[in-house]
């Protein structure tokens, strides 16, 4: 790597390598489009205005910024170097963001080789795979999240004698506090592909001590979909605790606002539905999004992500991470009921789809091995069931 001692204060925006405009920071941080036929975000699409100031950085530039442990250990690693700040760490994700945005700067980064999923998958050794992945891959590690987590591109994925198929990954670990986080996560993606969610392909390996998920931010033909979750469509401060701001109801309207389609909300409003039922009390609004086409003309709910059952963990409250019908308890059946009207939309049959997701979860639990690779897993997600199914409105 080219280590320099003085920060970036300009970057070029790209967009499927097409230059969109230029970012830099100064007394603020602005954004000045140099053109007009493309967009950086669903929220900034104003013609013919003198580009857009702001304090902190934009929302959608801060969206795929490392939080918690990926922050601390990349801040660490390049202390010698600079104080690392927003800017820096938005040159250094490069093209490697999840979305079609991608960061031109000074900074000149190594291009990191790649491995095989099936590398990751049957890893055994006394030292842990996951450190190693991280000191390899932490300059191109500019992902949102607490927990540890690391980007690998073209990762192999399916090797024959006439195809090779690569795919960006995702590879998560845990930590003391979160045991077989893994396990969870990976428990809780198949349940959604039960019920007919569509998650991205997810894998556990073989010592379980980590979890892949296949990245979702790229169309058929390669070219990057634009990625926009929904502290950024919201347009809430890059402050982590702005994530747990709002309801629902609201995340459901703001879906509306943006798609103006019914099948769009139904899609969102099943994605919450799973979430209570599984127990999850983190899904927050970076864990909802947005894609689209580079034009903006096709919006729609991207797949499911980030699903963990939260409720079998001691450190973390028996609450939700927003609120739905005034409280962030987790609700009864009438409240999940409730939540399909309004007066802009109105979602069909939502208790024929809360009791059909009930049934196909218990279903997968019952024929799950890997849940049983987590002592009390099952039994624990059963009773977030059975609360939400069997309870009241005056419960």
């Amino acid at each position: 790597m080219n280590t320099q001692t003085n920060l970036p204060t300009k970057i070029t925006v790209c967009a499927n390598q097409a230059e969109l405009g230029i970012l830099t920071y100064g007394s603020a941080h602005h954004y000045q489009p140099t053109q007009d036929t493309e967009h950086v975000s669903l929220t900034m699409t104003q013609r013919g205005m003198d580009g857009y100031s702001s304090g902190t950085l934009h929302p959608i530039f801060a969206q795929n910024l490392p939080e918690g442990f990926n922050r601390r250990f990349i801040a660490e690693k390049l202390a010698r170097y600079a104080k690392v700040n927003d800017m820096y760490l938005l040159a250094l994700q490069g093209d490697q963001g999840v979305g079609m945005l991608s960061y031109k700067s000074e900074l000149n980064l190594p291009e990191a080789d790649s491995l095989s999923l099936g590398e990751i998958l049957s890893y055994r050794s006394n030292e842990p795979l996951f450190p190693q992945l991280l000191e390899k891959y932490y300059f191109r590690t500019s992902l949102a999240g607490m927990q540890p987590k690391v980007s690998i591109p073209n990762a192999i994925t399916v090797q024959t004698d006439i195809t090779v198929q690569q795919r960006d990954l995702i590879v998560k670990s845990f930590d003391s506090e979160f045991p077989l986080l893994t396990v969870n996560e990976f428990v809780c993606m198949q349940a959604a592909r039960q019920c007919g969610l569509e998650p991205p392909k997810a894998y556990l390996s073989e010592n379980l001590e980590t979890y892949v998920v296949e990245r979702f931010d790229s169309s058929n033909d390669g070219t990057k979909l634009g990625y926009e979750d929904f502290t950024t469509l919201m347009k809430k401060s890059n402050d982590p605790n702005a994530k747990y701001t709002g309801s629902y109801e609201t995340l459901l309207k703001a879906t509306y606002i943006y798609t103006g389609s019914t099948a769009e909300v139904e899609k969102m409003y099943k994605y919450i539905v799973f979430n209570c039922l599984i127990g999850n009390g983190d899904a927050h609004l970076k864990n909802f999004a947005l894609q689209y086409s580079a034009d903006m003309k096709n919006i729609f709910v991207s797949p499911p992500f980030d699903i963990t059952h939260t409720l079998i963990y001691e450190s973390i409250d028996n609450k939700m991470a927003l609120k739905l019908a005034g409280s962030k308890a987790f609700p009864n059946l009438s409240n999940l009921i409730k939540l399909a009207e309004s007066s802009q939309f109105r979602i069909r049959n939502p208790k024929e789809i809360i009791e059909s997701f009930s049934e196909n979860i218990l279903n997968y639990l019952r024929t799950s091995n890997e849940v049983q690779l987590f002592d009390g897993l099952r039994t624990s997600i059963e009773h977030s069931i059975s609360n939400i199914m069997t309870s009241s409105p005056n419960t």
